[in-house]
């Protein structure tokens, strides 16, 4: 169900929102009208393509996959069924008393802060009956280390986004005629050489999926069962 939903001046300036591309930017705000009043709402990407976006010649999971690397929506599953939730809503929303409470499932580590401080509650002083700590074992443990980066990517405040094997996989995935690896050597030259254009850490994934998406569709085509024709390494 479609709500009427507010937009600030300052929308139009916002870091995040301007390193969007035009059409996302829309989605985003289509996306408003979607959630509950707790920024909440189920996931379903067709309908939003012919509620909002009937005349556009787009892919919603295109705009999606910006939307959620830049921070802006999240996407998640309850018992099989998908939503998203938008993390932001509640701070820039002012909703009518009127509406109805949020009937959409809270995104699961959304609930975990509400269990823990019942646990602690729970205890006396954090104490077992033999005065032994009651923290899980587990947490007393050293955190693992995280895992090397294959590219690090400069940000404007002087820090670096440590781009992983699996966030590497992850992109090849979605842009299959993209050697990602090298375009991310290509964006950290880029970032290099243009310090006033570097992005910030919540910007910095929607210039990267930007990026692939553009060097995506300047690939040539691929026909048949993912060979191309005319021959070993030639594409028409």
């Amino acid at each position: 169900m479609a709500r009427i939903r507010t937009i600030k001046p300052e929308f139009f300036t916002s870091e995040d929102i301007v390193s969007l591309t035009p059409l996302a930017r829309l989605f985003y705000v289509s996306l408003w009208c979607e959630a509950d009043r707790e920024g909440r709402f189920e996931w379903k990407p067709k309908t939003f393509k012919l509620r909002y976006l009937p005349g556009d010649n787009c892919d919603v999971a295109e705009l999606a996959l910006e939307l959620t690397g830049a921070g802006l929506v999240d996407l998640y599953e309850v018992e099989g069924k998908q939503y998203a939730q938008i993390p932001s809503f509640t701070k820039h929303q002012v909703i009518n008393n009127r509406e109805a409470a949020s009937t959409i499932p809270a995104k699961p580590n959304d609930a975990s802060g509400t269990r823990e401080s019942g646990v602690k509650a729970e205890g006396k002083e954090g104490k077992g009956k033999e005065g032994d700590s009651t923290k899980p074992q587990s947490d007393l443990l050293p955190a693992p280390p995280p895992p090397p980066a294959v590219v690090a990517i400069p940000l404007v405040d002087k820090t670096e986004y440590a781009v992983t094997q699996t966030m590497v996989d992850e992109w090849q995935t979605a842009y299959p005629a993209v050697d990602v690896e090298q375009q991310l050597c290509e964006m950290r030259a880029w970032s290099l050489a243009n310090p006033a254009n570097r992005k910030t850490a919540r910007g910095v994934n929607s210039f990267i999926v930007r990026w692939l998406g553009k060097e995506q569709d300047k690939a040539p085509r691929i026909s048949g069962a993912g060979k191309p024709q005319g021959g070993v390494g030639a594409y028409v």
